[in-house]
């Protein structure tokens, strides 16, 4: 099985407390947990939930997806991107948990190689997993551009296409879909599913398993 879990935004207790639910069902000699990018910023223990995905990267078989608030990161640590741009957008949350915890902004290794994977999607026999969705224009992920599986919004989830496999993607808080809280987004005709139900806005943190499609939440 997969377990596949939204967008954290350093929500710390909402992730513990949906693993904990997880972890009943859990088969940690075949399953394998998916973290769709969005880990970090906007809630106020980012240090707290990176150091608990790294703990679960070294007891489970866990594969961490990039998310558009870890690419702003890496983007000004070494694109030399304004920091402007990265604490506008929600990084100032990142900033202070690591300070309060470490007292510096100097990212640890073990937290780079969560935040910086480098994996844009995830790709299984029953479904695609993405951050943000894929272009439309294209079949396969492989063929898009890295700043779309990140960034894209309505020119993904708002256009009339049925994909060949399930895309599941976070991103965009599905009540600004459905206009419903803490509801995932489901639409059969289209083959999706958004699970990023609004952790950091009040929301439930929302995990899939696939491919039986059981959702976990946590609030």
């Amino acid at each position: 099985m997969y377990y596949l879990i939204g967008d954290i935004h350093g929500e710390f207790f909402k992730l513990l407390q949906l693993i904990k639910k997880i972890e009943f069902d859990f088969k940690p000699e075949s399953d394998e947990l998916i973290f769709l990018g969005d880990y970090i910023d906007r809630g106020i223990d980012s240090f707290k939930v990176v150091e608990l995905l790294h703990s679960l990267s070294l007891k489970y078989k866990t594969t961490f997806i990039m998310g558009n608030h870890e690419q702003m990161l890496y983007d000004m640590i070494y694109n030399n991107e304004p920091s402007e741009i990265y604490y506008q957008n929600g990084g100032q949350t990142t900033y202070d948990s690591y300070m309060a915890n470490t007292g510096s902004f100097v990212i640890p290794q073990h937290h780079k190689k969560i935040l910086f994977s480098g994996i844009h999607y995830v790709e299984r026999e029953e479904f695609i997993a993405v951050h943000a969705g894929i272009n439309p224009n294209y079949e396969s992920p492989d063929l898009c551009d890295e700043f779309d599986l990140m960034w894209i919004r309505k020119e993904f989830f708002a256009v009339t296409k049925k994909w060949n496999k399930t895309v599941i993607f976070g991103h965009t808080p599905t009540f600004f879909i459905t206009k419903e809280r803490n509801t995932p987004y489901i639409d059969e005709n289209k083959n999706i599913i958004g699970i990023d139900t609004g952790a950091v806005y009040y929301g439930y943190l929302t995990a899939l398993r696939m491919p039986d499609r059981k959702f976990y939440q946590a609030g």
